[in-house]
């Protein structure tokens, strides 16, 4: 845990209070989507995609969802990929906003298989992180499970550093029957409703040739930039 504090502060008070607006508007996305999947019938599923930038509330969305779900009775499995990250800590979700809840990691083909077995609700945080040699068979679980009467709640980015797609979130974005988008705070600027990732190396903006993927660390971080103040180098 102290990895992930390292990389995910925990918020001040102060910050609490300045970007109570974002937890606002994920406690009242997380309702909204709860509604919708209590009120379908049995045998009618989906996928509803909740994504959006760094410090936007998605985490929050994942644990209220699972806490709401779990009190009416549905079967819900809470999970996320099992990658090797500071910021994806093992078995846990974790909200800057203090938010906590034990989840499952899944990193085979065998996990993701009995996941969407053993529930009526499957949320994923963190959905761009799923292995590329794992996606195929994800999107194959997923598409059966929905099928049946299953629900995906993905939950992650959608957009890259460098201004592209993260291939997974994008093709559950098209087949969504909803879709959130959260926004955050330019840390740049100030300026609400930014939409996109900055990732700093050294202090340095990112360039188009950096990998998609890179763990945030003591020289790696990221933060939420309006289109005016983000800068991709290349």
């Amino acid at each position: 845990m102290s990895n992930v504090r390292a990389v995910k502060k925990p918020a001040t008070p102060e910050e609490l209070e300045l970007y109570s607006y974002v937890q606002d508007n994920a406690l009242r996305v997380a309702n909204e989507i709860a509604q919708r999947v209590l009120a379908s019938p049995v045998d009618k599923g989906g996928i509803v995609l909740v994504y959006g930038v760094q410090n936007s509330g998605k985490t929050i969305v994942a644990c209220k969802l699972l806490d709401l779900l779990a009190e009416h009775g549905r079967k819900v499995i809470a999970s996320q990929p099992g990658v090797n990250r500071p910021d994806v800590p093992k078995g846990k979700y974790y909200s800057r906003s203090g938010v906590e809840k034990r989840v499952v990691s899944f990193d085979s083909k065998t996990d993701i298989v009995k996941m969407f077995n053993q529930a009526d609700v499957v949320i994923v945080d963190e959905i761009q992180f799923v292995p590329y040699e794992l996606q195929v068979a994800f999107l194959k679980e997923v598409t059966s499970f929905v099928e049946r009467g299953g629900w995906l709640l993905a939950i992650g980015v959608v957009m890259t550093a460098q201004g592209g797609e993260f291939l997974l979130p994008a093709i559950l974005k098209e087949r969504s029957i909803k879709t959130y988008e959260l926004t955050a705070t330019c840390q740049k600027c100030g300026r609400k409703g930014a939409r996109l990732n900055q990732r700093l190396i050294n202090g340095i903006p990112t360039v188009s040739e950096d990998p998609e993927l890179i763990a945030p660390s003591d020289k790696v971080v990221y933060e939420p930039r309006c289109s005016d103040c983000v800068v991709v180098v290349g």
